[in-house]
């Protein structure tokens, strides 16, 4: 009868300690920026977004400029596909940073730092603008 309460107990403190574990990581959270043409704010209602890589965070762009855009971050694009294509009135598919440059063999950085930025242009039918973005670990 002891050896089974132990077990229980065990049991029950092993459950504890593994829920404790799944809510110390946040989930990913989903940036989603709407191109709305302002200059006042690059050209976006979020002129700047974070991506944690680790915590697979993922961005959205939603085209609400009344004209076709692109978002390009050029050569060193942290995402698969360059550049993304943003139709008028639609939004695009989650993009996660999967491309995105590792740490520096060595280098630390504080617990959600940013370790990269990347600057991108919105283009709207000739129309430019340059917001930001950044990676933390």
């Amino acid at each position: 009868m002891r050896k089974a309460f132990g077990i229980v107990v065990g049991c029950i403190l092993l459950c504890g300690l593994v829920m404790a574990a799944m809510r110390a990581v946040p989930p990913p959270t989903n940036n989603l920026i709407t191109i709305n043409l302002d200059p006042e704010t690059d050209g976006v209602d979020e002129p700047w977004f974070v991506l944690s890589k680790k915590g697979k965070d993922t961005v959205q762009w939603k085209n609400e400029s009344g004209v076709p855009c692109t978002v390009s971050f050029g050569a060193q694009s942290p995402f698969d596909v360059e550049p993304i294509v943003v139709p008028y009135n639609a939004v695009t598919v989650p993009y996660e940073p999967t491309k995105a440059a590792a740490l520096s063999p060595g280098h630390k950085v504080p617990k959600n730092e940013i370790y990269k930025v990347y600057k991108y242009t919105v283009d709207c039918a000739n129309v430019t603008f340059d917001p930001g973005g950044g990676i933390k670990p």
